[in-house]
């Protein structure tokens, strides 16, 4: 009786010190679990600021492609309108040049009479 009263006692000892150390494993598991979870909580707030920082770098990017856009559309207009303008220059030399080179004629017709 007091061989197994002291096996006993034996076993309730290693089981006591087996429980007080899975007790321990827990709450350092359980502290891990923490840690992992205040670190997933800041890593999805850093990928939301970073997907907020993304969409304001597209919106920014697309208003300046708008604002390049519309600039090469005005100087498109510009230019067509300094060609236009161009154009209509060179039919006024054109005509002065006829307009020249008549005088010009008539002058030597009158010079050679």
């Amino acid at each position: 009786m007091e061989t197994n009263a002291g096996s006993a006692g034996e076993d309730l000892r290693n089981t006591k010190t087996e429980i007080a150390e899975l007790n321990r494993m827990i709450s350092r598991l359980q502290n891990e679990i923490e840690s992992v979870k205040g670190q997933r909580g800041n890593l999805e707030a850093q990928i939301a600021e970073a997907e907020e920082r993304g969409e304001l770098a597209v919106k920014d990017a697309k208003a300046r492609i708008r604002d390049l856009e519309e600039a090469l559309q005005r100087a498109k207009q510009d230019m067509t309108r300094q060609v236009r303008e161009y154009q209509e220059l060179m039919n006024v030399k054109l005509a002065l040049d006829i307009e020249i080179a008549t005088y010009r004629k008539l002058l030597e017709g009158e010079e050679d009479r």
